[in-house]
């Protein structure tokens, strides 16, 4: 596995956070109450719910509070019990190696890992750098290069995207603008992210707790990058940006609702908001949410 190294070709060097935004993993011959339980307990959650049908081709399934699910049943499986956990559970987990020591306890097989990283301003990764990147061939692993499909958004804000390689290979990686994609069309936030999937090879589980040095030897593109292993960074610059979209929003569908309601109540902000507010956190805002005390508090 290869080390991150210097940018070169009068490129500037910065230190770009990773994270894992996807753990899918197989228990074999779980327990499903127990490893419900632990799932429970390393995502915070209190609460789950049966889905009522089956997923991945296991018979059953539960929903762990909307931050992934644990699928089981089904003869195909032969007694595996699978855990999935999604970019929003995965940004609630305080303690990774705590994930790890359990999963290797009970002989856990990863079947997909996400490892993301950010560039925040655009320094360093963008979707055209990329584009070329992959035409200078920094996306080859011997052999012929990955195939590679590129979406653009027109100028419509709505953000581009670079995918090369596929899931059928088991490695492909995403080069999109994510705050865009959070609602902000001004933002310079990009992510390049890589997908493994467990086709033809073995996801060691130092890879959850060292994502940096797993995604540097993915593919020669990211040795061009420093990275470092930090997740509240981007925790605050999602929330950030996604309490702006929130903003546009209540301000757009319901902003004179509100000016009427504030003469109303007379100027009284206090009364307005008990008269208005709800209980919950917007889909847009769920997983960003209060993830930064979490990860502190853990």
């Amino acid at each position: 596995m290869t080390s991150p190294r210097p940018v070169i070709r009068g490129e500037t060097s910065v230190s770009l956070p990773v994270s894992i935004d996807y753990l899918s993993f197989t228990v074999p011959g779980g327990n499903v109450a127990e490893i419900i339980l632990e799932a429970q307990a390393f995502l915070g959650v209190s609460e789950v719910e049966d889905r009522q049908r089956g997923m991945f081709g296991y018979r059953s399934s539960i929903d762990l509070g909307g931050y992934g699910v644990v699928a089981y049943g089904g003869e195909a499986q032969r007694g595996t019990v699978l855990v999935s956990v999604n970019g929003e559970g995965c940004r609630r987990i305080a303690d990774l190696g705590r994930v790890r020591g359990w999963a290797e306890s009970v002989g856990a097989r990863i079947t997909r890992l996400d490892i993301a990283a950010d560039d925040f301003e655009s320094v360093s990764v963008d979707v055209p750098r990329a584009i070329q990147a992959w035409r200078d061939g920094l996306f080859k692993v011997g052999g012929r290069p990955p195939k590679a499909r590129w979406i653009d958004d027109f100028g419509s804000g709505e953000g581009c995207t670079l995918y090369v390689g596929s899931r059928q290979g088991g490695k492909l990686c995403r080069v999109y603008d994510k705050g865009k994609q959070l609602g902000d069309a001004d933002s310079k936030w990009t992510r390049a992210e890589v997908e493994l999937r467990a086709k033809d090879r073995v996801i060691p589980w130092d890879a959850v707790t060292e994502p940096v040095r797993f995604l540097a030897g993915s593919f020669p593109y990211f040795a061009f990058l420093s990275l470092i292993a930090e997740r509240i960074r981007t925790i605050k610059r999602a929330t950030e940006i996604s309490i702006d979209a929130v903003k546009r929003w209540v301000k757009l569908a319901a902003g004179k609702s509100i000016n009427v309601l504030l003469q109303h109540f007379e100027g009284d902000f206090a009364e307005l908001v008990v008269a208005v507010r709800r209980d919950g956190i917007p889909a847009r805002l769920k997983g960003w949410w209060g993830a930064e005390e979490r990860l502190m508090a853990g």
